[in-house]
């Protein structure tokens, strides 16, 4: 009887467990669209230093489009380009629910909002960063439509508004820090080291940027630069030991050097 009365509770135990969570499962916010999205969509969302490139094939049209099964990997304190393209003169908007709550209209949430381009396919570029503040995990992230025919939505530039043409799109990011243990091996040679003013990085291909960050993980200055041979001026830093993040087309390396 006791054994029967054990196996009773804990099958109740389980029950009430799966329950719990099925039903505090966290529900999204979605916009909407009502003319649809036919002619008026994203066709690709590329963040290129961290190798991510999604795509939808040709006439792909829906409402929505949840693409969590899709992971982004990005780190906190970091700076990263994002390219979005669009058809039928729209534009768009990228944002992440920092704090869960289902929604992304809470302050420093919404990430890249760029203006209208009255252009029927237009590639949408910009930067943005990860707060340090925010706790390593995974967040849900969006991109949307918005500004079809430069007509806005209510509340206007909403990841959750109501709008006349568009679509959207979720997708998993997996926010981890940047810690000095990530200094990888390196191709790219920099010099001097310990270096006072002046460090110049040669790399093997063409570099896109350099990032220099301190030893917490905290990014003090971006610079753009698409040649082989980049040079950042640092004499506004005290000294100390710090490390470059090189961004090239192939790979990204992080290499420690010190300021005297």
């Amino acid at each position: 009887m006791k054994k029967n009365y054990f196996f009773a509770k804990l099958f109740a135990a389980v029950i009430t467990f799966t329950l719990t969570n099925f039903f505090s499962a966290q529900t999204y916010c979605n916009p909407s669209y009502s003319s649809g999205c036919t002619s008026w969509r994203i066709t690709q969302v590329t963040i290129p230093s961290a190798s991510f490139d999604n795509t939808f094939a040709s006439g792909t049209c829906t409402s929505g489009r949840d693409r969590t099964s899709v992971t982004v990997n990005l780190s906190t304190g970091t700076s990263y380009a994002i390219n979005v393209t669009t058809v039928g003169w729209i534009a768009c908007g990228m944002a992440i629910d920092f704090n869960k709550d289902g929604d992304f209209d809470d302050t420093g949430e919404t990430l890249f909002l760029p203006g209208y381009i009255a252009s029927d396919t237009q590639t949408y570029s910009g930067n943005f960063t990860i707060p340090t503040s925010v706790a390593s995990g995974n967040y849900r992230m969006r991109v949307w439509n918005r500004l079809a025919n430069s007509a806005n939505g209510t509340p206007a530039d909403s990841p959750c508004g109501a709008y006349n043409y568009g679509t959207w799109t979720d997708y998993t990011a997996n926010i981890g820090t940047l810690a000095t243990s990530e200094v990888t091996k390196i191709s790219s040679k920099i010099y001097p080291n310990p270096v006072s003013d002046l460090l110049t990085i040669e790399g093997k291909n063409i570099i896109e940027s350099v990032e220099i960050y301190d030893m917490n993980g905290k990014l003090l200055k971006t610079v753009s630069a698409k040649s082989e041979t980049v040079s950042v001026k640092l004499s506004d830093l005290a000294p100390g030991t710090y490390f470059a993040k090189v961004n090239d087309h192939k790979a990204d390396q992080k290499i420690k050097f010190i300021k005297k």
